[in-house]
């Protein structure tokens, strides 16, 4: 059963298109397809992405007209997902896959099966204190809230009754989070499976006129966070980057 892989794409084609590559290089084929949700990007930017659905790329399309913000999209990959499906993958387009093996879904899938507890589980990646860490086991670092960076969402543990469905919100990692929190589901990231952020760049990436469009950064969405890795294809960082655990 393949799992969906869902991309949330604002312009900044050149990360999509190697995101997208590096899932298919980097994932084992038949486990996954893949889905993209277009948030008003421009004419360039929406016909790569149609390039992609005919070579097949991609499985499906969704291209709104609107910036529909973070949260909105969450309850409409949710409806994607067929309900014998057990989990999903939520990312935005600018989060690479380690090449690992066996490869990241697959180890990210088992640790989902030894810890029925956890609904949302991430790779790992720097300033992990965003995610305010909690606690620890073998394989995860429990914390209050995970990014959508490659995000294994379980989805029998998606808070859907609850989540307040609203177009041009944002900080849906916390809300989420929480609320499956009261329903007694834990966040967590991975203690040894790596992602990067590409995004962590000069204007996070965008065309200056870009900026605008997106209400967070054109008020000040702070600078981007610099790290070092120890192994550009795995993206374990160097080890004063890494978690301390006590």
């Amino acid at each position: 059963m393949a799992v969906d892989i869902y991309l949330t794409s604002f312009f900044r084609k050149e990360f999509t298109a190697k995101t997208i590559n590096f899932i298919h290089e980097r994932t084992d084929p038949g486990l996954f397809q893949i889905h993209v949700y277009d948030n008003g990007s421009d004419k360039e930017t929406r016909d790569f992405l149609y390039r992609l659905l005919e070579e097949k790329k991609i499985i499906s399309l969704v291209l709104d007209s609107r910036n529909t913000g973070c949260l909105y999209n969450k309850l409409v990959f949710h409806a994607m997902t067929e309900s014998n499906h057990p989990y999903y993958v939520v990312s935005d387009n600018d989060v690479y896959p380690p090449k690992l093996n066996p490869c990241w879904l697959i180890r990210m899938v088992q640790i989902m099966e030894k810890y029925p507890e956890i609904g949302m589980l991430t790779p790992q990646l720097p300033p992990q204190s965003l995610q305010m860490p909690y606690s620890h086991n073998d394989d995860v670092i429990f914390c209050k809230a995970v990014g959508n960076t490659l995000k294994l969402v379980r989805r029998s543990a998606f808070p859907v009754s609850t989540v307040k469905q609203e177009i041009g919100r944002y900080g849906d990692d916390g809300y989420i989070s929480e609320l499956m929190q009261k329903n007694g589901i834990k966040s967590a990231f991975c203690r040894d499976v790596y992602c990067y952020h590409s995004g962590q760049c000069e204007d996070w990436g965008y065309k200056k006129e870009d900026i605008e469009k997106d209400p967070r950064k054109v008020n000040g969405y702070g600078k981007f966070f610099e790290y070092s890795l120890s192994n550009n294809e795995t993206y374990e960082p160097e080890s004063k980057w890494k978690i301390q655990i006590l």
